[in-house]
């Protein structure tokens, strides 16, 4: 028996050393598994972080080298009639170069040469000064036969003696022979700006690349580029084979190991890189490791201690265990939205450099609008396909904007603030609700003010909805404007009130704390004040609110006044073509201004169109003609029915007649698509919205509907 006990013994000890040991070894090997995967991890984030910062880079990038080409169509037509003499003498086309590059932050200067390489006339003096350019290299080159756009090797300029960059074009007389050259010098400084701006806050380099490895513009921790110094082996080698990728290697200029990115610019023999050092990336996966081994070590102490305790203490240990693993939970959630945090800051920073692209793409449009009404027949397709690729552009940053505009620079403006916000009436009524009333309170004389007018809507609009929130039952919602007095000079005030709930004292207290928030959870995130106070004091104004429970809540806004007179902005939509229908239509859109727009497509295509500017006019008129073929309706409308009440009703009284709804925002979208309603986003295009009609007819009755003609696209 005792020989039995004893071996019994020596088996528990055997076991007891063996779950030792597991429990050092089996933590250490998981230890280095996650250890190797999250080094992975980090690794395959710096190289999608590379890519999509490259990609910002190259669109901007891109944007520039357009501009420089719409600079340089516009002196070739103020010149092309002008000889060498003239342009020489013209005191008016300097006054052009000049007021050009003025209002282009990206060009340093502007020259125009003649064929021979003498300077005719520039930007900074008047007359030219007796310069022979002869010896450049775009001279050289235009002279051999090349006629396309020409990317000089970066140097000091001979005149300013600042280091630049020169985007020449050939000006080519009716006979084909040169005739003179346009030259546009560009400060690598703008493009290290745009690195810095769109650079996430990592070790990182950036640069602008010509095909052949010389840099033309490089961060500013690299320097300007230097005489003879080219861009490495690896990155000629990796563009040999594609025009666009990623390799990792150890810079020549100062040895450090980085991810690279690089794209090419369309049509120009230029590419755009991007390359985060690992050293960094390393860096943070070395911290990460550092806590996953605090926890593993004080894992195998707890696994070692319950082990060696056996069933003495098992109870205590699972207590402690459980307390552990539960500590470890709460803290991972919390580093999870700490990185949450970290990675919506870094999209806030990509996304106003985006914003910032915008004067680029309207540059774009208007640019070639301008030229549109005094350039030849030839050119016009040209011109017009620029200024509907930028409108393309823009769109699409719009919808970037949407989700990730609120880190962007604010961008003051000379504003009429009453015209601002009587032209906002229909924005704000679509915030609040069809039980809300809007009252525009707006004084007879008031002075302008410098503020962001896209900031200052934003900002209307989340009061708005603030007080749409406050008044569940309804109420009414006033703008009020007036003139006031400052500390410091005369200021312009707009009070925002409502008849809503109002906020008790501790509430009210708190309400530009930022995430504070007493709504629903889902709701509201808390940074709507918070973003308010913050843009008011950058523009430099002041605001206060008081409230009181069930008499509602006021909000001033007090800018100071602007000594400046408003400038004027323009605005324009590319034309679009679509396929074409014949229907007997009815159109219901509360704004005169869409819906005419819409008539005018829609009838171009054929369609008989009969209006409607609110739901309750639609049903009447659905029940009087029995032969509409299709409802096409706006989701938001004025009065106690909407677009998708009055879609609803149709599906339930017309089933055989199809409803498109369309909307540019609206909570009620995904209810919509959810219901089984087609749904247009505005703006749409002509194209898309005759196409969708004509789908919708063709799928709804096709065999039954006479009256419906498809025809193909123009």
């Amino acid at each position: 028996m005792a020989g039995l006990a004893h071996a019994k013994a020596q088996g528990a000890v055997r076991i007891l050393w063996g779950l030792l040991v597991a429990s050092i070894l089996i933590p250490s090997a998981l230890l280095a598994v996650a250890a190797w995967q999250s080094r992975a991890q980090a690794l395959a984030d710096a190289r999608l972080s590379a890519q999509r910062t490259t990609q910002t880079l190259l669109a901007q990038v891109q944007n520039v080298f357009e501009t420089y080409e719409l600079v340089m169509d516009r002196v070739e037509d103020r010149i092309a009639r002008l000889t060498d003499e003239d342009v020489h003498a013209s005191q008016t086309l300097h006054r052009t170069l000049q007021n050009i590059v003025r209002s282009y932050e990206q060009i340093g200067s502007l020259w125009v040469l003649d064929a021979n390489g003498r300077a005719l006339n520039n930007s900074l003096w008047f007359p030219a000064p007796q310069s022979d350019l002869a010896d450049f290299d775009f001279m050289q080159v235009f002279k051999g036969g090349q006629r396309g756009t020409f990317i000089s090797h970066p140097g000091n300029g001979r005149i300013t003696g600042r280091s630049l960059i020169n985007v020449s074009r050939p000006v080519i007389g009716s006979d084909g022979q040169l005739r003179g050259v346009i030259v546009v010098s560009a400060y690598p400084g703008y493009f290290r700006d745009h690195f810095a701006r769109a650079a996430p806050a990592l070790n990182y380099s950036a640069a602008i690349v010509r095909s052949d490895g010389v840099f033309l513009a490089r961060d500013a921790s690299a320097g300007p580029p230097v005489d003879g110094q080219h861009a490495s082996g690896a990155f000629m080698q990796a563009v040999q084979n594609s025009t666009d990728g990623q390799y990792t290697s150890v810079s020549t200029i100062d040895g450090v190991q980085r991810v690279v990115s690089y794209r090419k610019l369309a049509k120009y023999p230029v590419y755009v890189i991007f390359g985060l050092g690992t050293d960094s990336v390393f860096a943070t996966w070395q911290r990460q490791s550092v806590l996953f081994a605090a926890f593993a070590i004080a894992a195998m102490f707890g696994l070692a201690s319950m082990t060696y305790f056996a069933l003495a203490r098992t109870r205590r240990a699972r207590q402690a265990v459980h307390g552990l693993m539960e500590e470890t939970f709460l803290r991972k959630q919390t580093e999870a939205k700490l990185v949450t945090a970290q990675r919506m800051e870094a999209l806030g920073q990509l996304t106003g450099g985006i914003a910032h692209d915008f004067n680029n793409l309207l540059t774009v449009v208007m640019g070639n609008l301008d030229l549109l009404r005094r350039a030849k027949e030839d050119r016009r397709a040209r011109l017009i396909d620029n200024g509907l690729h930028a409108v393309e552009q823009g769109r699409r940053l719009t919808q970037q904007l949407l989700a990730f505009g609120r880190r962007q620079n604010l961008r003051p403006e000379i504003v009429d603030v009453n015209r601002l916000i009587a032209g906002m009436g229909d924005m704000l009524t679509q915030s609040l609700r069809g039980d809300i009333k809007l009252e525009l309170d707006l004084a007879t004389e008031i002075w302008p003010v410098e503020v962001d007018p896209v900031q200052l809507q934003t900002t209307l609009i989340n009061l708005a909805v603030n007080a749409r929130d406050a008044m569940p039952r309804g109420g009414k919602f006033v703008v009020r404007t007036s003139p006031s007095v400052l500390a410091n000079g005369q200021g312009v005030s707009i009070a925002v009130s409502d008849s809503g709930e109002g906020m008790s004292p501790d509430v009210l207290e708190r309400a530009f704390e930022p995430f504070f928030t007493t709504k629903d959870i889902g709701r509201g995130t808390g940074l709507g004040l918070s973003q308010v106070f913050g843009f008011i004091e950058q523009s430099g104004g002041t605001i206060d609110i008081s409230s009181e429970v069930g008499r509602g809540t006021s909000v001033t806004l007090v800018f100071p006044r602007a000594h400046r007179h408003p400038v004027a902005h323009l605005s324009n939509v590319a034309p679009f073509t679509a396929p074409r229908v014949a229907c007997r239509l009815l159109l219901v859109e509360d704004n005169a201004q869409v819906r005419e727009l819409a008539r005018a497509i829609l009838v171009e295509e054929g369609h008989a169109v009969i209006e409607a500017g609110q739901a309750d006019q639609a049903l009447e008129i659905l029940k009087q003609d029995e032969r509409i073929d299709l409802v096409l309706s706006d989701l938001v409308m004025p009065g106690d029915l909407n677009g998708l009440d009055l879609a609803r009703i149709v599906r339930e009284q017309w089933p055989r007649t199809p409803v498109v709804l369309a909307s540019g925002y609206s909570e009620a979208a995904a209810k919509v698509v959810a219901e089984g309603f087609v749904l247009i986003a505005k703006p749409y295009r002509p194209d898309i919205l005759t196409l969708t009609v004509a789908q919708v007819l063709s799928e709804a009755r096709p065999a039954e509907r006479d009256n419906v003609i498809s025809l193909s696209p123009r």
